[in-house]
């Protein structure tokens, strides 16, 4: 019977010891606080809007190529990057973008991803010789921008594979007048 008694206080010594070694692995600047990490502001007609953001940002990027049907040989490319955030406090989304376009809020992530469904963007070429040309596309998620602990799951799970393919749409330029 002793030693039925000794099993449970080895178990919960043991126990003891895990507890306290994990707790001593925690970040002790962290101490139990909450940590503000991002915070945004912006001042509009004498009111100044304050955000702070939670929980991981997706970074979706979107490649643009131009090149010459005949040849293959690329005449342009541009990379534009879409930000989305969820901010819980006000149970609202944020689409950022990588140029000089305002933040804009949504109260729904359809919204969001309506925003991204009717994109506008500008390609700079200069000159080019009339011929046939294609112009490719796709968007995918960018696993750098994730922070280092997400980036091996987002690598090795299929449910975070919504990259698309190259798409290609023909394009003729026609000879100047």
């Amino acid at each position: 019977m002793p030693a039925c008694l000794k099993t449970p206080r080895v178990g919960l010594v043991i126990l003891l010891i895990s507890l306290l070694t994990l707790a001593g692995c925690s970040d002790p600047a962290a101490d139990g606080r909450f940590e503000l990490t991002r915070v945004q502001t912006q001042w509009t007609n004498g009111r100044l809007n304050v955000t702070s953001e939670h929980g991981v940002p997706l970074t979706l990027e979107l490649e643009l190529r131009l090149r010459s049907a005949n040849s293959q040989t690329r005449v342009a490319s541009v990379s534009n990057s879409y930000e989305i955030s969820y901010l819980p406090l006000i149970d609202q989304y944020q689409l950022a973008f990588s140029d000089d376009t305002p933040v804009r809020t949504f109260p729904r992530l359809r919204h969001v991803l309506s925003e991204l469904s009717r994109l506008s963007i500008s390609v700079t070429t200069g000159a080019l010789p009339a011929g046939d040309y294609e112009l490719l596309a796709r968007m995918h998620l960018d696993q750098n921008s994730m922070p280092p602990p997400m980036r091996l799951p987002v690598l090795l799970s299929s449910k975070w594979r919504h990259d698309s393919s190259w798409s290609a749409w023909p394009l003729e330029i026609e000879p100047e007048v």
